[in-house]
């Protein structure tokens, strides 16, 4: 009886086993020094705000800063914009926009980002969003979980050994939520105005796509209306609430007015639809009031009579109301940078 050799055989599976090994370890360690490169992007990749704040300070140059909610976000191009203003007014030269609007955006943002959006020495004008969302959502938290241990117990060693492991540290960038902003923090930020929310935007603007133009403008319907930034305290029918709002914004407004910044407060256009009327009463005392004590002009577009077809729902603009609302806007920014 004769009994076979198996040597080849094992001796062939223990190279597929140690080549698989050796391979799972060269990628950990591409990835973990892909981590380490660019550790600030991973860890901005945690949060929304943060993201929009590492792209904002990935563009080499920035003129026009917007900030807000979802509604700013989906309805402001910063690319529109800045062709109409150089067509609006040629003297101006080249302008450079970003949108950092996101969604769930908040007064408590506003406050705790503001100086992070001063790292521009071009930046001119800041248009910030006033809306009912802006003043009433909540803050939310971008601070990671540290996970805390006792050094006496081999878990706790075991834990922070793996803390100094720059994958496990920024292990949130590779949550499912978050794992998709990576993409356009470590590729596309400086191609994208900030609107490009989808994935599919996003390539399709970094491959050099443009987007359309508002066709059929009317500027009459698009117009906002306008208060002034020299308002004065004329017995406002505002509430203690609403000044305590007001004084807020007006702090986020100061700071960069003090670097000789320019800022606005726009409340981007509605659509006429029941749900919204109280919002539309309430929010009328606060533009007022948020006039006065920043002395900075609001532009309400939200009680424009913008036609329903540019919206997506009742408070969100569709691709077509982007493009018209940022050409209503270019034309308030325009009247606003153009020299006197």
């Amino acid at each position: 009886m004769v009994i076979p050799n198996h040597t080849h055989v094992l001796t062939r599976s223990h190279r597929r086993l140690l080549a698989f090994v050796l391979g799972l370890i060269v990628f950990a360690g591409l990835v973990e020094l892909g981590v380490r490169c660019n550790v600030l992007l991973f860890s901005a990749a945690s949060h929304r705000a943060l993201a929009k704040v590492a792209m904002f300070e990935r563009h080499s140059r920035v003129d026009i800063l917007f900030l807000g909610t979802s509604r700013t976000q989906d309805g402001v191009s910063p690319a529109l914009i800045a062709e109409a203003v150089t067509k609006f007014s040629p003297a101006l030269g080249e302008i450079r926009g970003y949108n950092a609007a996101f969604t769930s955006s908040s007064l408590d943002a506003l406050e705790a980002l503001g100086s992070r959006f001063l790292s521009k020495p071009e930046l001119k004008l800041v248009v910030i969003e006033l809306s009912d969302p802006q003043q009433r959502n909540p803050a939310t938290p971008w601070n990671g979980d540290v996970v805390k241990a006792s050094p006496s117990t081999l878990e706790g060693r075991l834990i922070q050994w793996a803390q100094k492991i720059y994958c496990v540290k920024q292990r949130s960038a590779f949550v499912s939520d978050n794992i998709t902003r990576l993409p356009a923090l470590l590729l596309f930020a400086p191609s994208l105005g900030g609107w490009e929310v989808k994935g599919s935007d996003q390539l399709t603007v970094w491959l050099g796509h443009r987007e359309k133009p508002a066709e059929d403008f009317d500027f009459k319907a698009w117009q906002p209306v306008m208060l002034p930034s020299n308002a004065s305290n004329q017995s406002l029918n505002t509430g203690a609430e609403q000044w305590v709002i007001a004084d807020r914004f007006s702090q986020v407004a100061s700071q960069y007015k003090a670097r000789g910044i320019q800022v606005v407060f726009a409340s981007p256009p509605l659509r006429h639809h029941p749900s919204l009327t109280s919002e539309r009463a309430s929010m009328e005392a606060l533009f007022q009031a948020v006039s006065y004590r920043s002395q900075c002009e609001v532009w309400d577009f939200s009680s424009s009579k913008v036609a329903d077809r540019f919206f997506r729902d009742p408070s969100h603009l569709n691709t077509e109301g982007r493009a018209h609302y940022s050409k209503a806007l270019a034309v308030e920014i325009t009247r606003l940078l153009s020299p006197r």
